[in-house]
């Protein structure tokens, strides 16, 4: 449904939450009670202010406002970035209607965290929250855009970071000139509200029945999470009583030549990075599983992610669409009897498949079915603990390596993304920026540590390197 403007107040306007955001919202609400959200996304830029404006490190203070006073502006071009969900199942954005409540947003949605030494100092600290939020870190330079995943997704968020930069970017002359004016008369509030997003139910027009077709296709799709039953897993800490803390990360970034020699070798190979990334996954699944599941030689099962972003009109499929969730997933599971290659065969297979066509419009009737299964959830054997993979692929296409020009802008030196985690499982994150393939797992620290978790990564490096003939 599209948004409505509530009967009673003429600056408040609401829709229901899809049955993918709903998902999502299930996914979630579990973690709350424990003060964290479980599958809540960050994502981080280091920014570095070029030419005349490296003045603005100059004081602790001009930085922080700048970046505040972009905070509001792209509120302005992404008005779902303050669009909050209730117990209801239904999302509301209200309209500023004083400057005095556009600042009361911002003070309560942007921070800057001076204690930190990085993005990932503040991100177990983080508790649930309804709207979108952003952090400075000004020891490490770092932005840190948080949000629940029912917003959006690893390319629309990182979308919007990039837009962040782009407006800190542009409006830092004017702060410099002492001309910055106040957020609530530069723009016209309430003319954003036709840019608040619509669910992926509505942006693709799904039918809200489906075809006994669209209906196979949901079922099938629904019966890969099958797949998990009888999946390896990684050593962890504790047991079953066991209560999950902060999402604490590892990050591994590829030599710029060792990235331009496996993404070569990958696509001669007629698979590409990607699939070659996930056939590396699976081999360190194998060889760090618990001991028991190697013995019974278990399968390895993990997530199939897909965008649904270029399948959509406009403005989904564009920048516009940034603060929209508009991606979905299907399960796979290789076995440890098959071999990389015919695993980086398979994994390409799957990331090929068409999602636009009946895929899509069976999408309402999958994200229904999947929501009955969380609300309902199988009791496993015994709790999952493989660590699963997400690519993005090349971040410059979501995001610049440099805004503004050399003598009057902002670089970027380092992007990140990541999810929050409270179960035992764990998460590969993927992306190439500035020529540097990086891999950063995310897991939760009271069930894996980071010496264990950077171990695999290496693990993970030298299986893709070596498949790849890049390293002796």
């Amino acid at each position: 449904m599209p948004w409505k403007k509530a009967e009673n107040s003429p600056n408040t306007f609401t829709r229901p939450l899809g049955p993918n955001e709903v998902f999502m919202q299930l996914v979630a609400e579990p973690g709350h009670a424990l003060g964290h959200e479980h599958w809540a996304i960050n994502y981080t830029a280091t920014i570095v202010p070029r030419g005349a404006f490296e003045v603005l490190l100059s004081s602790p203070e001009l930085l922080p406002t700048l970046i505040r006073y972009s905070w509001m502006h792209l509120r302005f071009q992404h008005p779902s970035i303050a669009a909050c969900p209730d117990a209801s199942r239904t999302a509301t954005y209200v309209v500023p209607d004083s400057s005095d409540a556009l600042n009361k947003w911002a003070s309560k949605t942007f921070t800057v965290a001076t204690d930190a030494k990085s993005a990932d100092d503040v991100i177990p600290t983080i508790e649930p929250a309804a709207d979108a939020l952003l952090y400075f870190v000004p020891q490490s330079n770092q932005l840190l855009l948080h949000t629940g995943h029912w917003r959006t997704d690893g390319v629309g968020g990182t979308i919007l970071l990039g837009q962040l930069v782009n407006l800190i970017s542009s409006n830092a002359e004017a702060l410099l000139s002492g001309k910055l004016p106040d957020p609530f008369d530069s723009f016209d509030w309430g003319s954003e509200v036709g840019r608040l997003m619509l669910p992926v139910e509505e942006a693709a027009k799904m039918p809200l029945v489906a075809t006994d077709e669209l209906k196979a296709i949901a079922q099938e799709t629904t019966a890969t999470f099958a797949l998990a039953e009888g999946a390896l897993g990684v050593p962890y800490i504790g047991d079953s009583t066991t209560v999950p803390a902060g999402t604490r990360a590892v990050e591994l970034a590829f030599s710029p030549t060792d990235t331009s020699a496996a993404v070569s070798a990958a696509k001669a190979r007629g698979f590409g990075i990607t699939a070659a990334i996930h056939a590396s996954m699976a081999a360190a699944n194998f060889r760090n599983a618990i001991s028991k599941h190697q013995d019974e030689s278990r399968h390895y099962t993990s997530t199939i992610r897909q965008s649904f972003r270029e399948c959509l009109p406009e403005p989904y499929s564009t920048p516009a669409g940034a603060s929209g969730l508009y991606t979905s997933g299907w399960m796979a599971s290789v076995d440890p009897s098959t071999t990389w290659e015919d695993n980086a065969h398979k994994y390409r297979t799957e990331y090929k498949k068409d999602v636009s066509g009946g895929y899509l419009q069976a999408h309402r009737e999958y994200a229904y079915t999947l929501n009955e299964i969380v609300k309902n959830p199988p009791t496993p054997a015994e709790p999952p603990s493989d660590i699963d993979v997400s690519c993005i692929g090349v971040a410059e296409k979501y995001i610049e390596r440099e805004y503004g020009t050399p003598e009057r802008g902002f670089g970027i030196t380092n992007v990140g993304l990541g999810v929050e985690l409270l179960s035992r499982q764990a998460t590969v994150f993927v992306w190439t920026f500035r020529d540097q393939l990086t891999l950063r797992l995310v897991y939760n620290e009271s069930f894996h540590t980071a010496e264990q978790m950077s171990e695999f990564l290496k693990d993970v490096q030298t299986e893709l390197l070596k498949q790849l003939n890049v390293w002796e």
